[in-house]
């Protein structure tokens, strides 16, 4: 062919290379995948205070090192140590009445068992006497007067026997009361000790705006902690390069903090499901699909373990990293 490739015309050209570079983007795509859509992560442990009051002690400074059971804040406890005071005197109350009720059962129990003894005796004598009237040694008005007796003696058993009940019923009234008034004692003592807020775990305390005289509401977090473990890269990848993924698989990354060296991780985890709209972001991950106008590719969380380099280094949560693995 005279001229060879020279002859074919400038539009067949430009058709034959956007046709290769697209062949060569399909094949990278398919056995590479780069992202920098993925952040360095540490579990974070948000700290909020069980009980409202004013703040009296913030002891530990921003951005430093603290260890599990130390003060993190401090707030007013007086309020809380008088309602362990009015609590305890309750609770004094309580068991009085409590043991005036198990005093009061035990007159009853006396009260019946009188009682008892008395239609006992009666009973009796009414035997003999009806024995003596057939003999004719005792008139039939005596009898008459015994039968009276044990009639009324029966009548005073039964309401011995329902003041028992009501006396026992008392009790166990009165023992459900001085076993809520313990519970709560208990509760006040709880809150006596929630009004210092100590650290849950070891971490960093992150920045925070809370100062001595602030109001703080019970639920509400004051501070954040940084731990010291689960360090991870989460990079979000499109479904085509995410669902191609198996845990385990070999991670090439670079961190913005030692932004010159590559270093060698794992796929951990792959992301199953993403939320569609920032509704609930605690039950499924929300990746934004917008940026700057654009629409991005749905994109699936992975976590991938960074290996050897946190055995030398100390990375920073939220800091910014790149991915680059092999299919």
């Amino acid at each position: 062919m005279p001229g060879g490739i020279y002859q074919i015309s400038g539009p067949i050209k430009v058709i034959i290379g956007a046709c290769a570079l697209i062949g060569a983007y399909m094949i990278i795509d398919y056995f590479f995948t780069y992202t920098a859509d993925a952040y360095v992560s540490a579990d974070v442990v948000r700290v909020a205070p069980e009980i409202s009051g004013f703040v009296t002690e913030v002891p530990v400074a921003r951005n430093t090192k603290i260890g599990a059971g130390e003060l993190l804040l401090q707030i007013d406890p007086e309020p809380f140590a008088l309602a362990v005071q009015e609590a305890r005197a309750e609770e004094a109350k309580a068991l009085a009445s409590l043991r005036r009720s198990e005093a009061e059962v035990q007159v009853a129990e006396a009260s019946v068992t009188a009682a008892v003894a008395k239609v006992a005796n009666l009973s009796a004598q009414q035997q003999r006497f009806e024995e003596l009237t057939d003999n004719g040694f005792v008139t039939q008005q005596r009898l008459d007067n015994i039968t009276l007796s044990l009639e009324e003696a029966n009548a005073e058993t039964d309401s011995a026997r329902d003041a028992l009940r009501a006396a026992t019923h008392l009790v166990e009234v009165m023992r459900s009361t001085y076993e809520a008034a313990q519970s709560a004692t208990a509760l006040t003592q709880y809150n006596l000790r929630k009004s210092s807020l100590l650290s849950p775990v070891d971490g960093v305390v992150s920045e925070y705006t809370v100062n001595p005289g602030n109001y703080v509401l019970e639920g509400i977090p004051q501070l954040a902690l940084i731990t010291n473990t689960n360090w991870r890269i989460i990079a979000n990848l499109v479904e085509r390069h995410a669902a191609r993924l198996i845990p385990g698989q070999t991670v090439w990354f670079q961190v913005s903090s030692d932004p010159y060296r590559i270093h060698k991780g794992t796929v951990r985890s792959i992301g199953r499901g993403v939320s569609r709209m920032d509704l609930d972001l605690r039950v499924l991950p929300y990746i934004p699909l917008t940026t700057a106008w654009i629409r991005l590719s749905q994109r699936f969380p992975v976590e991938i373990d960074m290996g050897e380099y946190l055995e030398h280094h100390q990375p920073m949560h939220g800091g910014d990293a790149r991915i680059f693995l092999v299919h």
